[in-house]
């Protein structure tokens, strides 16, 4: 209590000079090196989905990397956790970065998309494919990455509220999607303000945060000691996830797992679409409301077994596995 009255008093909320991670970006993937690892073992088409998952790890480790070398060279007094998998009450976040400074606590998604990405008036995120003329040939849409972070920062928000006790402090928890792809294109033209004020480029994020910091009509909240306790929470309820790829890619549980008993995916594929129209109809919402083409991708690649596995799928939370989890296992056992 004295250190804080000191701190107002003086009007030094921390002695913090640059970024602290106490949570350090690795791109020395642990995931990607058991898969690399796993490729080398298995023969048989298990190899193409192994591959693609490979593929797709490494692209977003790009991406991290980009907000990482942002954030590491701010020179803003601040402390940065990457990659934070946060299991608490049964509900899982799986996080990016998040960043704290003395005035806010930053929810980071790390987006690297690709192609044109279009956020229309109702803050729906619908990607356009094009030819190699330019001309947008589909579109597509695709899980709102706001609606995503939000489930993450209420996880946060339950986590510090009972485990430190805050209540006033947690209404300066921000979300932010943070597209780490310099080739892509974001029209936010008509999106809501309130969606398009937290879609950022990663080379305007510093200075975001940096224009927050210096902004003297905004209170600071968080002295370096709420800081550190914060980002001491987060990593206790930290946890590792364990991949059984055993049972994600259909191998046989042998000494030697060369034996492949691969599982129908195109016939999972098809009863999940035609399961999605059928619910979109019955509720007269767009499919893709549902659930898109790529949340069905990870779910095929996960093959959840039980609730909980689902819930590690994003864009499924506790809402829509209710509403619909009990049905896509059922779809994923059948075959």
């Amino acid at each position: 209590m004295l250190n804080r009255i000191i701190k107002v008093i003086t009007n030094s909320p921390t002695s913090i000079t640059k970024p602290v991670f106490t949570k350090e970006f690795n791109d020395n993937n642990k995931q990607i090196k058991e898969l690399e690892k796993l490729l080398e073992q298995v023969s048989g088409n298990s190899n193409g989905y192994i591959e693609n998952d490979i593929k797709k790890l490494k692209y977003g480790s790009i991406g991290e990397n980009n907000i990482y070398y942002e954030l590491k060279n701010s020179f803003i007094p601040m402390v940065c956790l990457h990659d934070l998998r946060i299991d608490y009450k049964g509900f899982v976040a799986q996080i990016d970065f998040v960043v704290i400074t003395t005035k806010h606590i930053y929810v980071i998604e790390c987006k690297n998309l690709i192609g044109d990405i279009t956020v229309n008036k109702n803050g729906e995120f619908i990607r356009n494919k094009k030819n190699t003329y330019g001309k947008i040939v589909s579109k597509e849409g695709m899980y709102s990455p706001i609606v995503q972070n939000e489930r993450h920062i209420n996880v946060i928000t339950e986590l510090l509220k009972d485990k430190l006790e805050y209540k006033y402090k947690l209404k300066r928890i921000e979300s932010l999607i943070v597209i780490a792809n310099p080739k892509t294109i974001i029209d936010k033209t008509y999106a809501p303000q309130e969606i398009s004020n937290r879609i950022i480029r990663h080379d305007q994020l510093v200075n975001l945060i940096s224009s927050v910091e210096k902004n003297k009509k905004i209170d600071w909240v968080f002295i370096e000691d709420d800081m550190m306790n914060i980002s001491k929470c987060l990593l206790e309820h930290h946890k590792e996830i364990d991949v059984d790829y055993v049972s994600k890619y259909s191998l046989d549980n042998t000494e030697t797992i060369e034996n492949i008993n691969l599982v129908n995916t195109d016939e999972i594929r098809k009863n999940l679409k035609e399961f999605r129209l059928n619910k979109s109809k019955e509720e007269n919402i767009k499919a893709y409301m549902v659930f898109n083409n790529e949340t069905m991708e990870e779910i095929i690649n996960l093959m959840p077994k039980n609730t909980e596995e689902l819930q590690m799928v994003k864009g499924f939370g506790p809402i829509k596995t209710k509403k619909y989890g009990e049905d896509i296992l059922n779809i994923i056992k059948e075959n």
